[in-house]
């Protein structure tokens, strides 16, 4: 019931906001904004003058707020009037992206929203704003705005560095214009291709693109004429010719016709003559700078004049001109700080207004949605509090289940801990028994070398007074086999056993463990030079890592080896192989 009320209240709300907005709409200068559309051209600062002669344009809403804001913004943009936010274009934005119906608004309130980003420096957002634009100017074969927008986006990507980038597209707009014999925009995109070619160290060709608007510019006296004489002589102090660059900028100077702008030239000849080391020309044009209204430009005649009076030891002057420069420096300051308070006790009263009437608005709809919120929190209660107690007697089951398993697993875990317990001590029992006997085996075999030693040095004793008596050649090869088999033990063994070592060491084997390898091959007439080397090895104690390193492989392989030995030895894969030949 109350859900059904609330959209009962929402639906009507909506319808009357619709409403209001209807008559408001119907009520907007759509004519006079049409008038001031087709004078944008020809007249931006008519036009710009007209919209911020509209009354009360706070008053406007839907379609006639954001005509009026796309007017103003591009208006302002035609005047060369600084942006410093996006909130203006952002109405107009904000209306077409949601009316999709009139794409050629949506791709120009794009553009332009694109033009301030640029204008406030975030050229990442900016440049996916202009592509859009640009690819909805392409589908509705809007060529001009195309060209415009392509034009923009060369200008972010020269900015980024991408020059190749930045020339294609100035290229790619040139010829746009002049398909359309839209010779300001081709004296626009020549200009911009000729930076393109600046940016590059291309001289012929930059200076190929500047001629070409020049020519156009001064047919057709465009202002912009004065902007590529300027460049023109940049061009060629770049070059190192500073007289052809220094008569492109005279005659930028004695163009220009905006006061403000010649102090600019004036600044760009100071440059030059001090380049030329012509001071008197430098000092003449930095002092006519002086005389501008903007405090930075005046800063940088003051500093220039500074640095050269400084150069040619004229410091009274010097210290004149710093100490002036300085004072503009501490005015600015000032101004500065003066400026930012009041820019803020501004933005701060407009926070507050806006604040309150977001207030009033809130407070109204609270009211409306307040009992649904606090129905909705009472019922998610009471659903959640019936189903933790639903499942609360089911989790005690579980648990108390869980806790049986558990003493059952403990129980069979403590008696699987104490067969490993036993099994511990009989193998602690195995091994030590095992060591004793590789200990009486090591003896054994000492007491048999120190006797076949005792045996070979009496031969010869007794050969030496005349007797027949020799040691055996048996008795040589045990003792080599004996060496041998320590070799092997001590890791001293080079590469692999020769034929004749495997012969010594399995007469060995068989003369300390009665017959050992003899019997091996009795019990498994296929085991082969390898397996027999494993089983001596193994019957003398050696672990797989000392038999991994004999053979010259991996302890994986060893165990390989062994299993297969299993295999001829008819031994199970569960019996333990060491202890098998060990009792063998």
């Amino acid at each position: 019931m109350k859900t059904t009320t609330v959209s009962v209240y929402a639906a009507f709300f909506f319808i009357l906001v619709l409403s209001v907005s209807c008559r408001r709409d119907s009520e907007a200068p759509d004519v006079a904004f049409q008038k001031i559309e087709m004078c944008m051209e020809s007249l931006p600062d008519t036009a710009l003058y007209l919209l911020k002669s509209v009354p009360h344009p706070e008053k406007l809403r839907g379609k006639s707020q954001a005509d009026y804001a796309l007017l103003l913004t591009q208006a302002m943009d035609q005047n060369y009037v600084k942006f410093t936010s996006d909130s203006l274009i952002a109405l107009a934005l904000n209306y077409y992206t949601v009316k999709r119906g009139d794409t050629a608004m949506r791709a120009k309130a794009q553009y332009y929203y694109g033009r301030v980003l640029r204008e406030l420096g975030k050229d990442e957002e900016a440049l996916s704003f202009l592509s859009s634009a640009k690819e909805m100017f392409g589908k509705i074969q809007c060529c001009k705005m195309f060209a415009m927008a392509t034009d923009e986006i060369g200008m972010v990507n020269r900015k980024k560095k991408l020059y190749q980038e930045s020339l294609k597209n100035f290229q790619e707009s040139y010829a746009i214009y002049e398909e359309l014999k839209d010779s300001l925009g081709i004296v626009r995109a020549g200009q911009n291709i000729g930076r393109a070619y600046l940016f590059q160290n291309k001289w012929d060709s930059c200076y190929f693109y500047y001629n070409n608007a020049l020519e156009l510019a001064r047919k057709k006296q465009y202002p912009s004429e004065v902007s590529i004489l300027h460049e023109l002589g940049i061009l060629y102090r770049s070059m190192g010719e500073l007289k052809k660059s220094e008569r492109y900028f005279l005659a930028a100077y004695e163009k220009e016709t905006d006061e403000e702008r010649k102090y600019v030239e004036c600044m760009s000849l100071g440059y030059l003559y001090i380049q030329m080391g012509d001071v008197e020309n430098a000092r003449k044009y930095f002092k006519m700078s002086i005389n501008s209204s903007k405090e930075y430009t005046r800063i940088d005649a003051y500093n220039n004049l500074y640095f050269l009076e400084k150069d040619i030891d004229n410091f009274e002057e010097a210290i004149t001109y710093h100490e002036k420069a300085d004072s503009i420096v501490s005015v600015l300051d000032e101004v500065d700080s003066l400026e930012l308070i009041t820019e803020l006790q501004k933005q701060y009263e407009n926070e507050k207004l806006r604040s309150d009437n977001l207030q009033m608005k809130m407070h109204r709809t609270v009211f409306l949605f307040c009992g649904t919120i606090v129905f909705l929190i009472v019922a998610f209660y009471m659903c959640y509090y019936y189903y933790k107690s639903k499942n609360h007697k089911k989790k005690i089951a579980e648990i108390e289940s869980q806790i049986r398993d558990n003493e059952e697993e403990i129980k069979r875990y403590q008696q699987e801990m104490e067969e490993i317990q036993e099994l511990k001590d009989q193998v602690l029992e195995e091994n030590r028994i095992l060591e004793e006997n590789r200990m009486k085996v090591g003896e054994l075999n000492g007491k048999i070398v120190l006797l076949s030693m005792q045996n070979k040095t009496l031969s010869g004793l007794l050969k030496e007074l005349g007797g027949e008596l020799t040691v055996g050649p048996s008795s040589e090869q045990y003792i080599s086999a004996f060496r041998l088999l320590l070799a092997i033990k001590e890791g001293t063994l080079r590469g692999k056993l020769s034929d004749g070592e495997r012969y010594k060491l399995f007469s060995l084997f068989d003369l300390l463990y009665a017959d050992y390898v003899t019997r091996l091959l009795d019990k498994a007439p296929l085991l082969t030079k390898r397996d027999l080397e494993i089983c001596c090895f193994l019957k003398f104690g050696l672990t797989n890592e000392e038999l991994a390193r004999i053979f010259q492989t991996s302890s994986d392989s060893v165990t390989k080896a062994k299993g297969r030995l299993k295999g001829r030895l008819g031994i199970s894969s569960q019996e333990d192989l060491n202890a098998f030949l060990r009792d063998f």
